[in-house]
Parts: C-alpha cells; structure tokens; sequence
C-alpha cells in the first residue's frame, strides 16, 4: 500500500507527498528497531537477575564450604598444640603421642574448599550481560573471580606440600589397619585406621628431620586456615555488593 502510494506521488511528481511517506517508512524501521532492542534488553535483564540469583547461592556454598574447613582446622588445634609442645619439650606421654598421631591423620584429611564456579565462568562468558552491570560491580566480580583462583591454586599447593613431605614420606611415620575404620562424627579423627610413629617418640622428637617437616606442616595447615578467613571475609563482602547489584537490577 505504502509503496504504491509513494510510485504515484513520484509520477506525479509530488515531492513533499514523496518526503512525508519516506519519513514514515524511516520512522516506522526505527521505531520497530527500538522496540526489538527493548525487548532483547528486557529478556537479557530477566536472564541475567536469574544468573546473579543462581551466583548468590554459589557464593554462599562456597562460604559453606570454607566453613567445613575452618571447623576442621578449629577442631585440630588442640592435638596441634598438644603435639607441638610435646615434640619440643622431648616429652613423652601416652597422651601425648596419642595427640600427635591423631594430628598427623588431622594433617592429611582434605582440607581444601571445592570452590563452586560454575554460575561465575558463564557470567565470564557472557559479553550481552555486561552492558546491564554497572562499573562497580564488573569490578567486584573481576577481582572474586582472579582471587577464587588465586586461592585455588595457592591452597592446593599448601595442601600438596603438607600432605607429601611430612606424612607420606618420613620413615618416622606408619599406619595401623584394625578393621573396618569407624567414623567418630563430632571430630575428624576415625576408629580403627590411622598413623602411627614408626620409632619410640623419645627417638622421633630428636629427628631433626622429622622435627623440620612438622614446623613446616604446622605451617602450611596454618596458613591454609589464615588464607580461608581472610578469603571468607573477602567473599561475604562480594556478596553484599552482588545483593545490592540485584537489587538495582
């Protein structure tokens, strides 16, 4: 219809007629390209609400997961403190060699957070998303997601560190197997398998070796705990400017 009016204006050489139906065509492509984009927007905004919602919920698994591990860590330092003083003193005790043992199984149960990630590598992933985002919070994300690397990596490296060169490969250290292990439950230690000292403990806490390997462990098991506060405190504050995102949304 449209372009049959605008042929007869053109024949009939009438130009303003020719401008004003050309100027509805324009108006009417542009009006038409602003309401797709609009409604793109409004589907992208539902989408990414739903994809902050779903990071929420990851963020507090995650802090769950930390939790598991400083309940752990919290549990552990009593036997840490008790084997400690005992290696240093040269005391022995069947207590305290009881503690000890249990601290060197305590050392070796997995003491790594499974950082959950799936929510934040898609949100990486998807460029439509940032647009909607304000500045302040593509910043907040950026950093949650290099620092929930960052802790990653350098936690496992803790963990491979502790696990291999004081457990697993002293020749002061063997294990006992006394039929089907029973776990306690309220504590991370387990009935019926574990370490125990190879030597008579007067002899191991003289080892300088075994001495060096067990500061060192205490080292990494508690640097482990100081990295996971200080990145819970980390994560509970991206958590607060995530909420407050979706509350803007």
């Amino acid at each position: 219809m449209l372009l049959r009016r605008i042929t007869k204006h053109v024949k009939d050489q009438n130009w303003f007629a020719v401008f004003i139906d050309f100027f509805i065509v324009v108006v009417g492509v542009f009006i038409g390209i602003q309401v797709a984009n609009w409604n793109e927007t409004q589907t992208n905004k539902k989408q990414l609400i739903i994809s902050l919602e779903r990071l929420d919920k990851e963020v507090s698994q995650n802090i769950s997961n930390i939790n598991l591990i400083l309940n752990h860590y919290q549990a552990s330092s009593k036997n840490m403190e008790i084997g400690r003083e005992a290696l240093n003193a040269c005391d022995y005790s069947p207590e305290n060699q009881a503690a000890l043992e249990s601290l060197m199984f305590q050392f070796v149960e997995d003491v790594l957070p499974n950082f959950v990630t799936e929510v934040l590598d898609q949100l990486g992933r998807q460029d439509r998303y940032r647009p909607l985002l304000s500045l302040s919070f593509q910043d907040s994300l950026s950093h949650y997601s290099a620092r929930i690397a960052e802790e990653h990596e350098q936690l496992t490296s803790h963990y491979n560190n502790l696990w291999a060169y004081h457990v697993n490969y002293h020749s002061s250290v063997s294990a006992y197997f006394s039929g089907n292990p029973i776990y306690k439950g309220d504590t991370s230690d387990f009935e019926g398998w574990g370490f125990k000292l190879a030597q008579p403990f007067e002899i191991v806490c003289k080892d300088a070796s075994f001495r060096n390997r067990f500061i060192n462990t205490i080292g990494f098991f508690t640097s482990i705990n100081m990295r996971l506060k200080r990145f819970k405190a980390e994560t509970i504050e991206f958590q607060e400017v995530l909420k407050s995102e979706i509350g803007e949304q």
